[in-house]
C-alpha cells in the first residue's frame, strides 16, 4: 500500500512542492519546481542567506534522501527561479536528483537577458547539457510513466501549446490587492465572472496526475490551462470518471484565468491546494475559492493560511458557517 505526503515550501508567490510517497517500507520524492530564485538564497544586510528551498535541501541531505524525480512545469521566474539559483550555486550529483522533467523547445533571441523567464530557461537546459545531466523533455499530454508505487499520466500542456514561449513578457507588475476579497461569495456566485486569456507560459505548463496502485489519485497543475487539463481527463479511457483526487493543486496559485467550474463535473476532491502569499499580482482568485466553497465539501489548503483567511468577509461566515474551518495550512 502506498500513501502521499504533500508539503509546500513557503516560496512566496511562487510554486515549491515535495511529494512522499512511501511504499512497501520505500519512499519515493518527488519535487515540482522551485519557487523564485529568493526562495534557494537571497541577500539580507549584505549577506546571502539560506532560503526555504536550501533548507529544504540541505535536511534531505543531511538525512541521506534523495529527489527522485524533479518536475519543472514551465519556465517562468517563480516555478524556475530557485532551481536554477540552487543549480547554478551548487551543481547536484546525478545521485541526489535522480530524474528530471522539463520541457526544452525554447527560441531565444537573446540570451544575455537572464530576466526573461524564457532566456532562463535555455541558461538552465544548456547547464544541464554541459555538466551531462540527463533530463526528459517532450512532456505532453498523454504521456505516462509506470514507476513501483503507481503512474504520473500527463495532462497538459498539449502538442500544440507545447513551449510555445512569448520572448516579451512584462513581470514587473506588482499587485498584492484583490478588490474581490471584500465581495461575499453568494455575490461572486451571482456574478457573471469573467476570465482573461492565458499567457503561452501557463499554456505551455506541465500538469499531472498521480496515480498510485492503491487507488489514490493527486493532481498537481502547475499554471496549465484548465481547459486542456478537463479535455485531458475527459477523453482519457484511462482515467474513472468522476475523478476523486485526494490532493489538487490547482493550477496558477488559484487564478480565475485557469479555472473553470466544469473541473468539478470531472474532479472530486478531499483537499484543494493554493500556494502563493499573494505578493504578485493578487493571487489567488476569490472566484476559485467560491465556487470550490460553494459546490464542494473540500478543504483548503494554503502555504499561506493567512492570505486564505484575508478572502473570507463577515457576510462569508454567515452565509458557510464552516468556511474558516475548511482553511488549513499545509
Amino acid at each position: 500500500m502506498a500513501e502521499t505526503q504533500v508539503e509546500l515550501l513557503k516560496a512566496t508567490y511562487g510554486d515549491c512542492i515535495f511529494i512522499n510517497i512511501n511504499y512497501g517500507g520505500k519512499l519515493f520524492i518527488i519535487m515540482i519546481d522551485g519557487g523564485p530564485a529568493y526562495s534557494y538564497h537571497h541577500k539580507e544586510r549584505g549577506r546571502m542567506k539560506p532560503g526555504v528551498l536550501k533548507d529544504k535541501l540541505d535536511e534531505l541531505k543531511n538525512k541521506g534522501m534523495t529527489i527522485d524525480l524533479m518536475i519543472i512545469t514551465h519556465v517562468d521566474e517563480d516555478h524556475i527561479g530557485g532551481i536554477k539559483a540552487w543549480f547554478e550555486h551548487d551543481f547536484p550529483t546525478s545521485d541526489f536528483v535522480r530524474e528530471i522533467w522539463i520541457n526544452d523547445d525554447i527560441e531565444i533571441e537573446d540570451v544575455s537577458n537572464l530576466q526573461n523567464t524564457s532566456a532562463k530557461a535555455a541558461s538552465f537546459i544548456s547547464m544541464l547539457r554541459e555538466k551531462g545531466m540527463p533530463f526528459c523533455d517532450k512532456m505532453v499530454a498523454g504521456i505516462a510513466k509506470s514507476y513501483d508505487w503507481g503512474r504520473i499520466i500527463v495532462l497538459a500542456p498539449s502538442v500544440t501549446d507545447h513551449n510555445v514561449i512569448a520572448h516579451d513578457i512584462e513581470k514587473n507588475l506588482k499587485n498584492a490587492d484583490n478588490e474581490n476579497y471584500s465581495i461575499s461569495i453568494k455575490d461572486i456566485m451571482e456574478a457573471d465572472n469573467k476570465r482573461d486569456k492565458v499567457t503561452p507560459e501557463n499554456d505551455a505548463s506541465i500538469a499531472l496526475l498521480v496515480q498510485l496502485n492503491d487507488g489514490e489519485n493527486d493532481l498537481f497543475l502547475g499554471d496549465a490551462n484548465i481547459y486542456t487539463v478537463i479535455n485531458a481527463i475527459k477523453d482519457d479511457d484511462r482515467i474513472e470518471k468522476p475523478l476523486h483526487c485526494k490532493w489538487v493543486k490547482l493550477s496558477h496559485h488559484g487564478s480565475k484565468n485557469n479555472f473553470d467550474p466544469k473541473l468539478l463535473e470531472y474532479v472530486n476532491a478531499d483537499r484543494f491546494i493554493f500556494s502563493t502569499d499573494g505578493s504578485y499580482y493578487g493571487h489567488p482568485d476569490k472566484e476559485v475559492l467560491a465556487h470550490l466553497v460553494d459546490k464542494t465539501d473540500a478543504d483548503f489548503y494554503f502555504n499561506y493560511p493567512e492570505r486564505g483567511r484575508s478572502m473570507i468577509t463577515n457576510q462569508d461566515i454567515v452565509d458557510y458557517p464552516q468556511v474558516l474551518n475548511r482553511i488549513k495550512e499545509i
